[in-house]
């Protein structure tokens, strides 16, 4: 029996970054491959030098589609990597646009970048990525069946189950070493399809996701779902403003979509303009509806309107009384900054948001009622309302993870917490614990490696990055700095006169001399 390891590349005591380092039997895997989101100093992690060698790496598990588990992919196969990556075929399908446009986006950053002032001199930043990497990882993917077994050799075998987060989502078990592994993916509510010829439960070790392990959600029924999103509509185009939903390419997008042809089908709602301003989510559309028909027609919808190009997403500022759906979910890049800087300041507008936002992100600050924010170089004055719908999350509750831990019982090691924030672990653990019919929970440090052993407690091999709680904070330093200058400039502007502003200006001044 060889021994079996366990390292943690990304997804540990962050959402994001999910990357996870499997070795046992003489092979090395990974599981997931993501980018990193959220605060500055955590973004920063994408652009390091892959923390192993991709020339060693035997085989990818992807479990599905969203870029904080398949956004470097490409960057592995550009770095040198040249084995298998297996995934099931709708999410093969989908990942070839998704990465398309990652790598669009990040070269519009990095020319950005690259053309400020204060950049003169330094190395340029290149891309993580370009088309031709995107091309290499698609001749490698290897397209697997729900329930099918895999067998890689050397003892080692491999299945994936429906997690029921996303069209194509994966939960992947993994026998190797006489040990039987199970890596979660994204766990979604609801029963998942069974495997008739392999058995749930009985592992040595679970690695468990845990977005929500901090809260118990109510369960928001689809039609309380769109009777409050038509609410949000009417309220906002009867005061002449302009409702803004950032939302997600794949699934998101979709189901608000499904939302909306159903509201207008019932005439709950007058036919008013949606506009999608997406090219990403309008690809990722057609793909999802090629797995998943929903009866949906949108050429029969003639007010729900796809955006073709730049100059008709341009051609929305001029607009009032509309809807506008666009990426990205979290409001850290694509279409949505744009559509932000010209309707925040609006009174009228409102931002509505339907998705996790991950803290540091844009997206979590304008949550947190932040009164000025700084977009693309831009400071924005948020006047508009900043309003959240519960209803569309596709991750299951702390309860819905519990659950899904209890039909996977026995676990005879231990049960490893990712993908979670501080809370949401802390909350996770508890319940875990509180349930008493599980072995004990660890939650890893970003770089952590630990020993696997069959129907025993999984053992540290090493320790995680000295940063690791750092880089994995809800706000660093930049964050608090924006945060820090917005509060500043406030006081200065509520100030009487001038005299009590330079007075202000030269206190601040003096203790900046001072803690220097």
């Amino acid at each position: 029996m060889s021994r079996v390891s366990l390292k943690f590349h990304g997804a540990a005591g962050t959402v994001t970054g999910s990357c996870f380092e499997l070795t046992g039997a003489g092979k090395t895997f990974l599981v997931d491959c993501g980018m990193f989101q959220g605060t500055r100093s955590l973004e920063k992690l994408n652009y390091e030098e892959l923390p192993f060698d991709p020339k060693k790496i035997d085989a990818v598990f992807l479990t599905h589609a969203h870029l904080d588990h398949s956004g470097r992919l490409a960057y592995l196969y550009a770095s040198g990597c040249k084995a298998p990556t297996y995934c099931t075929a709708p999410t093969a399908d989908i990942l070839k646009p998704l990465l398309q446009d990652a790598a669009k986006l990040q070269a519009a950053e990095v020319e950005r970048r690259n053309r400020r002032a204060d950049r003169m001199g330094l190395p340029p930043f290149v891309p993580l990525y370009g088309t031709q990497d995107i091309n290499t990882l698609h001749k490698n993917i290897e397209a697997v069946n729900y329930c099918d077994e895999l067998d890689l050799g050397h003892g080692i075998s491999v299945r994936f189950w429906d997690a029921r987060h996303i069209v194509g989502s994966a939960s992947v078990e993994i026998n190797i070493g006489g040990q039987r592994l199970l890596f979660s993916g994204d766990v979604g509510a609801g029963k998942a399809i069974t495997c008739a010829a392999g058995e749930i439960g009985g592992y040595d070790h679970i690695i468990c996701e845990s977005t929500y392990g901090d809260r118990d959600r109510e369960p928001v029924l689809i039609r309380d779902r769109r009777e409050a999103l038509a609410r949000h509509v009417e309220q906002v185009i009867s005061a002449g403003g302009n409702l803004l939903i950032p939302a997600f390419a794949l699934e998101r997008t979709q189901e608000i979509l499904e939302d909306f042809d159903a509201l207008f089908a019932s005439r709950r709602l007058a036919p008013i303009n949606v506009f999608l301003d997406s090219p990403l989510a309008q690809k990722v559309t057609y793909a999802v509806l090629r797995h998943r028909s929903s009866g949906i027609d949108f050429e029969k919808r003639p007010n729900i309107r796809f955006t073709q190009n730049t100059a008709e997403s341009k051609k929305l500022n001029r607009m009032s009384g509309i809807v506008i759906i666009a990426g990205s979910g979290m409001c850290e890049g694509g279409r949505i900054r744009h559509h932000l800087i010209r309707n925040l300041p609006n009174r009228k507008s409102r931002l509505l948001l339907c998705g996790f936002q991950v803290a540091g992100t844009l997206g979590s600050v304008l949550r947190d009622g932040a009164k000025r924010v700084r977009i693309s170089g831009v400071d924005v004055n948020v006047n508009a309302e900043v309003a959240s719908l519960d209803g569309y999350s596709n991750h299951a509750d702390r309860s819905g993870l519990v659950e899904w831990l209890a039909e996977r019982t026995p676990v005879t090691g231990s049960i490893f917490l990712v993908h979670g924030e501080g809370r949401s672990l802390d909350g996770l653990s508890a319940a875990i614990q509180d349930n008493g019919q599980f072995p004990a929970t660890i939650i890893p440090e970003l770089g952590e490696q630990w020993e696997l052993q069959a129907a025993q407690p999984a053992m540290r091999l090493t320790s995680g990055r000295a940063n690791a709680a750092e880089l994995t904070a809800s706000r660093d330093w930049t964050s608090k700095l924006a945060a820090l200058r917005a509060e500043v400039e406030a006081k200065i502007l509520a100030q009487k006169n001038n005299q009590d502003r330079e007075k202000l200006l030269a206190g601040l001044k003096r203790a900046l001399e001072e803690a220097a």
